[in-house]
């Protein structure tokens, strides 16, 4: 089957991040991609006097020719949004092609324990409203906590997970994926959990200390890759999880400036289904 997705992503001139790292992997393994992006940047925000360019009339303009040209998607993806004021144009575009049959919410906005610079505080209803209709949504740990309206604890114990995942699924998502839930010590774990589910579930790994800008973006992608190549949820977390691991502890070994993110043309050529 040959699959062609709709990618909602800012596009950063430089920098292994958003869609200068999604359109690679998804050519990787033979999926199409047709990008929206959110916004264009002369270098992804981690680089001072980085320059920005909205796009939120060409965003609306493109879903217009899109449809004119009767595309067909086997998933929606966003991530990075320019403004909350997009968060409708995406929501439009999941009603537009209303027979898509996946949809992926990346809810990037916040992290260790800060929403983002550029984003008013509007932005965590906007995104309430936009995980409402998503198959599956994939925020860090901050940007849940975000999203369910609970503050983060540092070492949150097992009744708070349940709690977060409760109050995450009220939103509407199917399924939701936690990325750097923290643990005891250097654990951090990804949480998985489904609608059909009792409990999540928790795929531990000792975290790496240091920074690499669209590991997130990567980890998504890759996940989403899995999936609509026939991969189990519980197989295709742990599966790119692993590839991160690698991928960051490379980086280091090269002594990558962790702003310009992991060196994805030197490890993509080993990535297999």
């Amino acid at each position: 089957m040959t699959h062609k997705i709709l990618a909602i992503h800012d596009l950063s001139g430089y920098g292994n991040t958003s869609l200068m790292a999604i359109i690679p992997l998804m050519y990787h393994f033979g999926i199409e991609v047709c990008a929206l992006p959110s916004m264009l940047l002369s270098a992804n925000t981690c680089f001072d006097g980085y320059q920005t360019l909205d796009t939120s009339s060409f965003m609306r303009q493109s879903l217009e020719h899109f449809k004119q040209l009767n595309m067909r998607f086997s998933a929606i993806y966003s991530g990075f949004l320019g403004n909350p004021e997009q968060v409708q144009t995406v929501l439009e575009a999941i009603d537009g092609f209303s027979d898509t049959p996946l949809v992926m919410i990346d809810p990037v906005m916040a992290d260790d324990g800060l929403l983002y610079s550029c984003y008013p505080n509007s932005m965590i209803s906007a995104m309430r409203e936009l995980v409402k209709k998503a198959d599956i949504i994939t925020p860090n740990f901050t940007e849940a906590c975000f999203l369910a309206d609970l503050p983060a604890p540092d070492n949150p114990d097992g009744g708070f997970s349940d709690e977060l995942c409760r109050r995450l699924l009220a939103l509407g998502p199917k399924e939701l994926i936690i990325t750097s839930y923290p643990g005891k010590e250097n654990l951090k774990s990804i949480l998985y959990l489904s609608q059909t589910m009792p409990e999540p579930v928790h795929f531990p790994y000792t975290h790496i200390p240091c920074f690499y800008t669209g590991a997130g973006d990567i980890l998504s992608t890759l996940i989403l890759i899995y999936t609509l190549k026939g991969h189990e949820r519980m197989n295709a977390i742990p599966k790119a999880a692993e590839f991160i691991q690698m991928a960051i502890s490379h980086a280091l070994a090269c002594n990558r400036d962790g702003s310009a993110g992991v060196l994805l043309q030197e490890l993509i050529h080993d990535l297999q289904i």
